[in-house]
């Protein structure tokens, strides 16, 4: 069996820098809701140029690759003498892509195996590289598996949006809502786990924003949250308050180094800016 892997730009990677690892990475679609435009997302675009769009409230949302460069990306990996795929995508509660991207294997007989980890960004980024890893260390496919199913099943993402008038621009949140949920200083914290089967969900809301960051904090310390497992911060566009919870994170979690980076802008394109997430995972 030669496998090949694959993921896809919601793991927070260029598709040229996961090639250096000898992973596939495809780039998803950023689309212009007022425009008949679209970029493909780390190829025509970075993540700071995509922040840049919002601010400047341009109306953007996201779609999976187009289907001719999927199809030849697989005919290619069957041209290259790979027999298998193993496939670790943005979470199919967030996106069709794992569809296509099975369907295009499938079609030209590759054998499909793939992983919902029910999240994406940095976790997404992490079971890759380790899947790839194991392999090439010799590793059984189906122990492969089932540690890349023990991390998806075990880990939590949750995500403050800081900015409540993106959200009613995209049709996310009423108008009415937004204006409440500022006059009250709610701060919405939602959650993409197993639990969820990976969709966005409600996990709390809470009045300021360090009662929520408090929150996010107790919610992985409630989890049990120990040295085995990895704890990033992302944010978009928004790195004082990322610092912050980085650091309020790091009082209970001494032992972690706690890293921060972008919010992936398949996500920060239906968030908007001053946003800042958590993810916590088994190494």
């Amino acid at each position: 069996m030669k496998v090949a892997f694959v993921t896809d730009t919601s793991c927070g990677v260029s598709p040229a820098e996961m090639k250096k690892k000898d992973i596939i990475c495809i780039p998803l679609q950023i689309v212009f809701v007022d425009q008949d435009k679209t970029l493909l997302d780390f190829v025509d675009t970075s993540n700071a140029e995509i922040y840049k769009l919002i601010r400047e409230e341009q109306r953007m949302t996201t779609s999976i690759p187009p289907l001719g460069l999927i199809e030849k990306i697989f005919d290619d990996i069957k041209k290259q003498g790979y027999d298998t795929v193993f496939c670790i995508p943005i979470n199919a509660g967030l996106s069709s892509a794992y569809n296509a991207y099975r369907l295009a294997a499938e079609n030209i007989g590759l054998k499909f195996i793939h992983v919902d980890i029910y999240t994406t960004a940095c976790m997404q980024k992490y079971c890759i590289e380790l899947a790839h890893k194991m392999y090439n260390e010799g590793v059984a496919m189906e122990d492969i598996i089932a540690k890349i199913q023990d991390i998806g099943d075990t880990g939590l993402t949750l995500v403050m949006p800081g900015d409540l008038d993106h959200l009613k621009r995209g049709g996310r949140l009423t108008p009415l809502a937004a204006t409440l949920a500022g006059l009250l200083k709610i701060k919405p914290i939602l959650k993409i786990d197993k639990s969820c089967l990976g969709k966005i969900d409600v996990f709390d809301k809470v009045r300021t924003y360090n009662k929520a960051v408090d929150r996010m904090v107790q919610e992985l310390i409630n989890r049990k949250v120990d040295d085995n497992y990895m704890i990033y911060v992302a944010n978009s566009d928004s790195l004082k308050q990322a610092e912050y919870v980085r650091d309020r994170l790091q009082e209970q979690f001494p032992n972690h180094e706690i890293e921060i980076c972008d919010l992936v802008s398949v996500i920060s394109v239906h968030t908007g800016c001053e946003c800042v997430g958590i993810q916590a995972f088994k190494k």
